[in-house]
């Protein structure tokens, strides 16, 4: 009998040209936080049209470190989705997950604007109890009604105070999500209500999940809160549902730390933080590697 213990499910990340080098901090940070274990991971990377030279870059660091890294053509984004602030249409490229990888049953997706600073395999292994994504509430914006997020939830029947999780880091069970159109009906979201977006794919997913979706720990999605505190005018307005106090103390413990928003810790303008220095440990190594 077989007892060879089955495959982790897949990392996912999806990047155009914006993005290559932060996925490759992000390699990096997953080796590090995997010392002696990395071959038991694997990346697919769904490629936007970035560069020949990024997407050597990007198979040579998987070489170097030792993860099993697969890049796949992404297809364009429907130029009908709204962008905004800081982002292009590549923000949608995880809705692609079912069509470019139809052979996975189970992946976990991470933005390329995260660090992995512990373990992922208990996360690759948790149960989601039958629901289609296991993800962690959205820490700016936690409840409907009381965020920027989803504009006209009123009118789409959203209920006030439901709970909005943050989509930079999902487990996705996509037999389940097959089952229950969720892409499909994230994709019809976009393009039929385009007036009631505000985060992008993520407003999409929230809607069409209808509140089913598996909570994760904190740790698993942790922003980094602290940098952003420190900047003149910082108001959180989300204290009344998710106490900044909470925030900071969550990093402590992080598993994942996520640098959402428009500032980037690779980016100059970035405040100092011991944050930012830890991103930088593994982005200088990236940049010491040549491709910018």
């Amino acid at each position: 009998m077989n007892t060879a213990p089955r495959p982790l499910p897949a990392l996912v990340c999806g990047v155009d040209d914006g993005y290559a080098r932060p996925l490759r901090t992000l390699m990096h940070s997953i080796a590090a936080a995997h010392p002696g274990s990395v071959d038991e991971l694997r990346l697919i990377v769904l490629d936007q049209q970035i560069s020949e030279a990024n997407r050597k870059a990007v198979l040579r660091d998987a070489d170097r470190i030792g993860l099993a890294t697969e890049l796949r053509p992404a297809p364009a984004t429907d130029p009908l989705y709204p962008v905004s602030d800081w982002v292009s249409g590549a923000v949608y490229v995880r809705l692609a997950i079912p069509e470019v990888i139809p052979d996975e049953r189970r992946v976990l997706y991470l933005d390329a604007d995260t660090m992995v600073l512990g373990d992922l395999r208990p996360l690759l292994r948790q149960s989601l109890d039958g629901r289609p994504i296991g993800a962690v509430r959205d820490p700016q914006n936690p409840v409907i009604g009381r965020g920027i997020q989803l504009p006209g939830w009123e009118e789409l029947g959203v209920p006030y105070g439901r709970d909005y999780f943050n989509s930079g880091v999902m487990l996705i069970d996509l037999d389940r999500c097959e089952r229950l159109g969720l892409f499909d009906r994230s994709r019809e979201f976009l393009s039929e209500h385009p007036d009631k977006v505000r985060f992008w794919d993520q407003d999409a997913l929230n809607w069409a999940v209808d509140d089913n979706w598996q909570r994760l720990d904190r740790r698993w999605n942790t922003f980094a809160m602290s940098p952003q505190a420190t900047a003149p005018g910082f108001i959180h307005y989300a204290e009344a549902d998710s106490p900044l106090a909470q925030l900071l103390q969550d990093e402590k413990t992080a598993a994942l730390v996520h640098f959402a928003g428009p500032d980037k810790p690779w980016q100059d303008t970035y405040p100092a933080s011991s944050l930012r220095d830890t991103y930088r440990l593994f982005h200088d190594y990236v940049h010491a590697g040549g491709i910018e």
